[in-house]
Parts: structure tokens; C-alpha cells; sequence
């Protein structure tokens, strides 16, 4: 189902770019975040890691000069760090948060980094709108094609 679904969120990226001219975040997002729309938490915690990328890359930007595969990549490494310490934070903050602690980790190593990259470039509300609309309708997609036995019953 994982690579169903990886695999339906590319293809929809695609889709997405060619018809609208906006893609949602990174090519393998959309099913990343599909494979997640049943925890609002983790979602939450990935646009937040997201976001808090994009900000720190654009400080950065004021002090280093970044543009191009510099910035994609200070995108990823930032995404990376920042992923990282908002796990850490869940995991140290333990039962302050109660059982839902566990829902607020940062789906992935590279999603908040793909998608403060679009953020930059075609600012915030059209990639998260677009992230999402794409997740469910892979999500969506996704059981249909279980329900309906396709691939062995996925």
C-alpha cells in the first residue's frame, strides 16, 4: 500500500503542476502525507516543521548566499534538523502531552524540507493547499482501489 500510495502522489504531483501550475510540495509528499491524514497530528507537526524550515532558511539567506541547489539543499538539511528537534521535543516532553505525544512527530526525514522548498517558491497557503487536496484525494484513491481488490487487495 506504501508504494501505492508513493506512487499515486507522484503521479498527482504531475497532474497537479500541469493542470494548475502548482505542485504539492515534492514529488513523493502527497503520498507521505496520505499515508498519515488518519493522525491531524503529525500532519500539524510536519507543516509547523515546514514552515519553521522556511524561516530559517530565509534568515540564513540574509547572512549566506543561497539560491539554487544551495538552497534546496540548506532546505533539506534545515528540514532535517528542525525534524529532529521537534521529535526530540515530543519524546522529552513524554507524558505532558499525554497519549497524543506520539501524534505529533514529523512524518519522514525529507518531507518538511520538499515542502518549505515549494513554500518558497510559491508561497505557503498554495502548498499546504495543494498538499493536502493531494493527499486525500491519493488517500481517497488509495481505499477505493483496496475495497475494490485491485493489486491483490493492496
Amino acid at each position: 500500500m506504501i508504494e501505492l500510495a508513493i506512487g499515486l502522489g507522484v503521479l498527482l504531483n504531475l497532474v497537479g503542476y500541469e493542470l494548475l501550475g502548482r505542485t504539492a510540495g515534492g514529488a513523493v509528499v502527497p503520498g507521505y502525507l496520505a499515508l498519515f491524514l488518519d493522525q491531524p497530528g503529525r500532519i500539524a507537526s510536519t507543516l509547523v516543521a515546514a514552515v519553521l524550515t522556511l524561516g530559517a532558511v530565509r534568515l540564513l539567506s540574509r547572512v549566506a548566499i543561497i539560491y539554487g541547489r544551495r538552497k534546496f539543499a540548506a532546505m533539506m538539511l534545515v528540514g532535517f534538523i528542525v525534524n529532529g528537534l521537534i521529535n526530540e521535543a515530543v519524546r522529552l516532553s513524554g507524558g505532558w502531552l499525554g497519549p497524543s505525544g506520539t501524534d505529533l512527530r514529523v512524518i519522514g526525514f525529507i518531507v518538511p524540507g520538499l515542502l518549505a522548498n515549494e513554500m518558497h517558491e510559491q508561497g505557503i497557503a498554495a502548498t499546504v493547499a495543494m498538499a493536502l487536496l493531494s493527499a486525500v484525494i491519493v488517500r481517497l484513491a488509495v481505499a477505493g482501489l483496496a475495497r475494490a481488490g485491485v493489486f491483490g487487495g493492496v
